[in-house]
């Protein structure tokens, strides 16, 4: 698995506790699984015994040659291999900012593309698959069919691209492939090129042996010119090795009954552990609510493409209603400043946490009632996961994979898992966050048949794996002729 970030070592998003959870399960099914990833200078990766295995690997990049270094760590049921170089990753973030990009990122992850096969290479390992994560590894699959076309080590060895999310497509100017050691008859928009820009995501979706996403609701929204942000034709020319297999979570990392950073235990057969998880909740933002208002919690990347515009136009809405809030991510500069102003406005009701530490996202959303997710997309989504397996009801909009797993409450039946809206605006959220107040303080026992219904759930990663034994079995079987 070639992954640009993966709990705890580096996050920016979901990918980074996908990435950290499928190589488990996939383990656990008998497959050999190592990870390949950048060496930040994260408090994580440095505190973590690491061997040097590889301490001078020379990798292409344009005309010249750079230097990386390879570190090697267990994490149990796998091995990661750290890619180091300290000009392009010894940085505060993953991508840059909260104010923008790096403006190198394109060199950047050229090296990173190119220092995995390189090691691959040199270090003897022999893989059958290369499943490679978003933007910033889509051009492994492309230097294998074209630098690397006639080294046998590489003859048999197939290639997995998951798209977790369209809307970033790694795009850089025309010139930043002379980095890439190409010429320029791959620039062209049949190969390379998307609107007269080098696109690292289209390149991996034309280079590929197979290519997924994540959920069979955004799989068919992609293929569409409207949601495709500009990939639809592309993908659907390769409607025959283009699929979805559906996120999941790590049930031995997010198991209420077992978490240790909770202030007490519950499971479905007694969840009266949850209560004491929202008392402590409350006592560490400080907030002051009656005993029948719910806690809404929001926890999330601080961007658009996760509904914070949204949210910060209804917060007013929100505080003006019997509940409280709490918000926790980090993110986007203006969001950060709108959110800490909002919870200023709202003393006791709202409070807002500008992190993500593990410990906090699992004390966040045990001790909510309610979980936003209002996104503006969502590929998949794992936070209305972690909503059913921690009994926090999800409010969501209807986009992707929150549309295929949040099953919109019915009051004349009683049935459904969550609350669903679908309009994008303000308005929307705060008439949905209305019902789900309204459900939890007006008829408890239909909110403890919607809690229940999603603690039901099996959205765990056990079975997302197995999806992607059969995808890998698929790749092969392309890229071996039987």
């Amino acid at each position: 698995m070639v992954t640009p970030e993966a709990l705890p070592f580096a996050k920016s998003g979901e990918l980074a506790d996908f990435s950290a959870g499928l190589p488990k399960y996939l383990a656990l099914l008998g497959l050999g699984v190592s990870l390949i990833m950048p060496r930040y200078r994260t408090p994580e990766i440095e505190s973590m015994p690491a061997q040097t295995v590889l301490p001078e690997l020379c990798v292409p990049l344009g005309g010249a040659k750079a230097k990386a270094s390879v570190a090697r760590a267990e994490e149990g049921y796998f091995d990661i291999y750290f890619i180091d170089n300290p000009k392009y990753f010894l940085r505060e973030k993953i991508y840059g900012p909260s104010t923008g990009q790096y403006l190198d990122n394109d060199e950047r992850f050229v090296f990173f593309n190119r220092a995995v096969l390189e090691f691959l290479l040199k270090s003897g390992i022999q893989a059958d698959v290369l499943h490679c994560h978003n933007w910033p590894s889509a051009l492994v699959p492309v230097f294998l069919k074209t630098h690397y076309k006639n080294e046998r080590r590489f003859n048999r060895v197939a290639t997995v691209f998951t798209l977790h999310n369209v809307a970033f497509q790694g795009e850089f100017p025309p010139e930043s492939l002379m980095l890439t050691g190409l010429n320029w008859n791959y620039f062209n928009p049949r190969e390379l090129s998307l609107n007269g820009r080098l696109n690292f995501l289209k390149a991996g979706v034309v280079y590929a042996d197979v290519v997924n996403t994540v959920s069979s609701a955004y799989k068919q929204e992609i293929m569409t010119r409207k949601r495709s942000h500009g990939l639809s034709d592309i993908l659907r020319s390769r409607r025959g090795t283009f699929s979805s297999v559906r996120s999941g979570i790590d049930y031995e990392v997010w198991n209420p009954g077992k978490d240790p950073y909770l202030a007490a235990n519950y499971s479905l057969a007694d969840m009266s552990g949850k209560n004491a998880c929202k008392q402590a909740l409350l006592r560490e933002c400080g907030l002051r609510l009656s005993e029948k208002a719910p806690v809404i919690a929001f926890v999330s990347h601080l961007s658009r493409h996760k509904g914070t515009d949204i949210l910060i136009e209804a917060l007013d809405g929100i505080g003006a209603m019997e509940a409280g809030l709490v918000v926790c991510g980090e993110g986007e500069e203006k969001f950060e400043l709108a959110l800490a102003a909002a919870a200023r406005r709202h003393r006791g009701k709202m409070a807002v946490w500008l992190e993500m530490r593990p410990s906090l996202v699992h004390k966040v959303v045990a001790g909510a009632d309610i979980l936003l997710i209002p996104s503006l997309h969502e590929p998949c989504g794992l936070n209305q996961f972690y909503g059913f397996r921690y009994g926090a009801v999800p409010v969501v909009r209807a986009t992707g994979g929150l549309k295929e797993t949040v099953r919109p409450y019915v009051p004349a039946t009683g049935e459904g898992n969550g609350f669903v809206f679908r309009e994008y605006s303000a308005a929307a959220l705060l008439d949905a966050v209305r019902k789900a107040v309204d459900c939890y303080r007006n008829a408890p026992g239909d909110w403890r048949k919607i809690r229940e219904a999603g603690l039901r759930h099996n959205f765990s990663l056990e079975v997302t794996a197995r999806g992607y034994l059969r995808l890998y079995e698929k790749a092969l079987h392309l890229k071996r002729g039987g």
